[in-house]
């Protein structure tokens, strides 16, 4: 929550440095230029392999979460082309809540599905995308433009949780710790004020290991998770 309040008050302020309204609607067309901006966005997991030891999880559900960022961007512009390079912070959520694989004997078939297991992550990231933009319109203080690009991820910083009724799951490791990722967006400018909108596509697999200890029986193993993080993100900035 406190980052959900330091995001809204820097889109104020970003708000505030920007008047007067002349200022706002001045036309900045210049060769280079600099960005800065926040916004928040969201999580999408791709579940390509979820394994209780041997045995898959089919039954999963995924909770979306909204997360944050910042950014600070320079362009180099060449008429109607763009080139942008970015270096940004964020933080990520998700959360998968999962059925606990049972034998017929003891979660006879017909039974109601209980989703009561779930899987956190969190992470803090610092990002580098470098993005080439087209600008579609360019009339006056209006621009309409798209851009794309690869992204690369760096995680700094990991919390992963588990929990459930039936056993003590603990996080143990991930293969890697960073992502490369394929940018699209679309980004709306009225003056030095701009609106990013992006999606982006993780271009390889992550797996994360845990390991669990059954609560209901003795039994210990590892479950682990299979997954592409794609993201969805709004941000607000203003160019100086």
């Amino acid at each position: 929550m406190k980052y959900g309040k330091w995001l809204i008050g820097s889109c104020l302020a970003l708000a505030s440095w920007a008047a007067p309204a002349q200022s706002i609607m001045e036309v900045y067309d210049k060769p280079c230029s600099v960005g800065v901006r926040v916004g928040f966005n969201s999580t999408f997991p791709v579940i390509h392999s979820f394994m209780l030891d041997d045995q898959p999880i089919d039954h999963f559900r995924l909770h979306y979460k909204v997360g944050y960022m910042a950014s600070v961007s320079f362009s180099v512009n060449m008429n109607q082309f763009f080139i942008q390079p970015a270096v940004n912070w964020e933080r990520c959520s998700t959360e998968i809540q999962f059925a606990w694989p049972q034998t017929d004997e003891i979660y006879p078939s017909g039974n109601t599905i209980q989703y009561d297991h779930k899987l956190d992550a969190e992470y803090n990231s610092v990002a580098v995308p470098v993005l080439v933009g087209y600008h579609l319109v360019k009339e006056g203080p209006y621009g309409l433009n798209i851009k794309l690009g690869p992204k690369g991820i760096y995680h700094y910083k990991k919390q992963q949780t588990g929990s459930g009724p039936q056993a003590v799951i603990t996080h143990q490791d991930d293969n890697i710790n960073y992502a490369i990722d394929f940018v699209m967006a679309v980004g709306v400018t009225i003056g030095r004020l701009f609106l990013d909108f992006s999606y982006e596509f993780e271009l390889h697999k992550t797996q994360s290991t845990y390991a669990y200890q059954c609560l209901t029986q003795d039994r210990a193993g590892t479950l682990s998770i299979q997954q592409r993080r794609n993201a969805l993100s709004f941000s607000l900035g203003m160019i100086f």
